[in-house]
């Protein structure tokens, strides 16, 4: 085969190629969407908190989930993270929530994120009184089949609130 034929093949090949139908690049998550939904799911914490519904706080966990206290107790499966909730529940008078904020999210793909947050709250623990704290939070979120975001992994980091810095003249 001589050069100038070759050469006239390669151009062929890679006008070809050029030419050819290219695979799009699959569309970005819409991440507004996705905390408008996490939001919406984390919202649901404080109220099944507040109303000691063991199985509403469970039921925003995904069946094989992991929750983690602060004190590193450790519940996997949505039947042992409602036992854990209830006993937990079970340990306090009153529980009123101030703040729930996402603080960061890290959308991964449209049905898995991650979620940095907190909430701020008031617990009367029995027998004690008031004390105001501050709960931060990692969770991973999975999207279900049923469209439902629901924490896979939880990690609580709760702790009293942080007082305001006195202020020197």
């Amino acid at each position: 085969m001589n050069i100038p034929r070759v050469v006239r093949l390669a151009t062929l090949a890679a006008l070809a190629t050029a030419c050819a139908p290219q695979s799009a690049a699959p569309p970005r998550p819409d991440e507004t969407a996705i905390r408008a939904a996490l939001s919406t799911e984390l919202a649901k914490f404080a109220p099944a908190i507040q109303a000691k519904d063991a199985a509403a706080f469970g039921a925003l966990f995904t069946e094989d989930a992991t929750w983690i206290l602060p004190d590193a107790s450790t519940f996997t499966g949505r039947a042992n993270i409602q036992a854990g909730a209830k006993n937990f529940f079970d340990t306090f008078a009153a529980f009123v929530i101030d703040e729930t904020a996402i603080d960061r999210l890290i959308v991964v793909n449209d049905s898995e994120a991650v979620m940095f947050a907190h909430a701020t709250y008031t617990l009367t623990e029995t027998g004690k009184a008031p004390a105001k704290r501050v709960n931060p939070v990692a969770d991973h979120w999975k999207k279900g089949a049923d469209g439902v975001w629901r924490v896979s992994y939880e990690l609580n980091a709760d702790g009293p609130a942080p007082t305001a810095a006195a202020t020197k003249p």
